[in-house]
């Protein structure tokens, strides 16, 4: 086994911030939609995915270039204007053509959301390089600072704006704008932090690689694609969903409708805290192997990462898949629009495989069949949407969603094979058993206690469906050994696991 390196720790050191980061990301959806209903989450959620790119560029892909590229400090000072230059003249434009925006979005009234949404791009550049230094540098507990600086005062902005909206009688738009600025202020504190720490503690960044923006360019667009997975597919649903809801039923239904689909996102998102959180830390064992030419051992590490991916993504996908209507009664106070979201929920498979994969190539600086990847899977979601929408309503938008990141995993697996032996299909028996099992039993607890029609009794049934599958799903780990010892020993909670396997 290879030893938990300085780079491993700092691997742990970040997942262990985005789990709080994710957490605090799922949980404030649920009183925003309770108080503002599904209008407003859907106002909230139609902008968004422009702050969302804004945060990955800022706090991940970028930082995440600089990091490994050695760029001379010459290079990141002319970087840093040109990135400057470029955020002001993307915000004016954005302010300038919001109204246009929004009319094409199908909702005129987003346009002061869009204007606000801009603001984000005056704190970027500076959170992007100083992060991108501490980064090259190992320094991941300030990085980890800055995000939680981030997140804890975009939620606080956001519950402000919900108070805000009870006592002062705000409208739907002017609450999602008042949260939208909290995206501002959460990356302006996280600005001030890093500024600050970075003149207590100096970072002695060197590098001598000149660079070119060119491969910047291309290597922030390939950084950049596992985390703008769900962000790119909200945005087509952004431009696309109330269009065609609009022809087969009124604005205001639309908006409402799109809400009850936009709960999906606070769903995906929980489910994928634990799935990517676990799988991608081995990441940095396969990085090592590469370098030191361990070839049988990456391919054991790769099985392993994948196997891993596999069992929690599908484990979380089929538990919500399961307990989705209790969920939507507690979380979101009705069962509205439980179809779609139960085929929704199967996006947390494709997209777990999607963020391992292109970790994975990465590694090989394998980007070409990325682009492929993100490209097909676009088409094909921007091609569905359009045609399933008008027929289906949002049912048609969750079909199309799945299969697009379908398609853009399927994309990513060709490359992955080219490029590892990967043999794991032997555990897929047993674990599929263990799925069915859950599922049976799940589903007959919903039978004996059919009676979620109230939140206290939906949150019951779904603590109660919970433990019932978070213990099939145990027992079957242990008892199978569906996750090896050696496996275990690189994932948070495996000693205590190790134990109970030998027990």
């Amino acid at each position: 086994m290879v030893n938990k390196s300085p780079v491993f720790n700092s691997v742990i050191v970040l997942t262990i911030t985005m789990l709080v980061v994710k957490i605090l990301s799922a949980i404030y959806r649920v009183p925003y939609q309770n108080i503002l209903g599904d209008t407003g989450l859907y106002a909230y959620q139609q902008v968004y995915p422009i702050i969302a790119i804004v945060s990955v560029l800022s706090l991940n892909a970028i930082p995440s270039v600089i990091s490994q590229s050695h760029y001379s400090n010459e290079f990141l000072q002319k970087l840093y204007r040109n990135i400057t230059l470029i955020s002001i003249a993307i915000l004016v434009c954005i302010i300038v053509f919001s109204n246009g925006v929004a009319r094409l979005m199908g909702d005129p009234m987003l346009s002061p959301m869009l204007s606000v949404s801009s603001l984000v791009l005056l704190p970027f550049p500076t959170v992007a390089i100083i992060r991108g230094k501490l980064q090259r540098n190992h320094s991941m507990k300030q990085i980890a600072y800055s995000q939680v600086v981030d997140q804890v005062l975009r939620v606080g902005m956001i519950l402000i704006s919900i108070a805000l909206f009870v006592w002062l009688d705000l409208s739907v738009y002017q609450s999602g704008a008042l949260s939208i600025l909290g995206s501002f202020i959460g990356l302006c504190g996280a600005c001030i932090y890093l500024v600050w720490s970075n003149k207590r503690n100096p970072v002695h960044y060197q590098g001598n690689n000149e660079g070119s923006y060119r491969n910047f360019v291309l290597l922030i667009l390939f950084y950049s694609l596992s985390y703008l997975i769900m962000i790119l597919w909200q945005l087509v649903d952004s431009f696309t969903m109330i269009n065609q809801l609009k022809n087969i039923m009124s604005l205001n239904e639309a908006r409402e409708l799109k809400g009850i689909y936009d709960r999906g996102a606070s769903l995906i998102q929980m489910g994928l805290i634990v799935t990517t959180s676990f799988s991608l830390v081995l990441i940095p064992l396969l990085s090592e192997c590469i370098h030191r030419n361990r070839i049988e051992q990456m391919n054991s590490y790769a099985n392993s990462a994948l196997k891993i991916t596999v069992v929690f993504s599908s484990a979380a996908a089929i538990g919500l898949m399961n307990l989705i209507k209790p969920f939507n009664m507690f979380l979101f106070k009705s069962t509205n629009g439980y179809e779609a979201l139960f085929i929704y929920m199967l996006a947390i498979i494709f997209v777990s495989l999607i963020i391992m994969y292109t970790a994975m190539l990465q590694i090989f600086e394998d980007y070409r069949v990325q682009l492929w990847g993100v490209g097909i899977g676009l088409v094909v979601k921007i091609t569905l949407n359009i045609l399933l929408i008008p027929y289906l309503s949002i049912n048609g938008a969750s079909i199309a969603t799945v299969l697009g990141l379908f398609v853009y995993a399927i994309v990513l697996h060709v490359g992955i094979m080219r490029r590892y032996r990967i043999v794991f299909a032997s555990f897929l028996m047993k674990w599929c058993s263990t799925l069915m099992i859950m599922s049976c039993l799940i589903q007959s607890l919903l039978f004996a206690l059919h009676d979620y029609g109230t939140r206290m009794n939906a949150f019951y049934i779904s603590i109660i469906g919970v433990i019932i599958g978070g213990l099939v799903v145990v027992y079957a780990m242990i008892k199978w050994k569906i996750i090896t010892r050696e496996e275990w020993e690189h994932l948070p909670f495996g000693s205590t696991m190790n134990k109970l396997m030998k027990e």
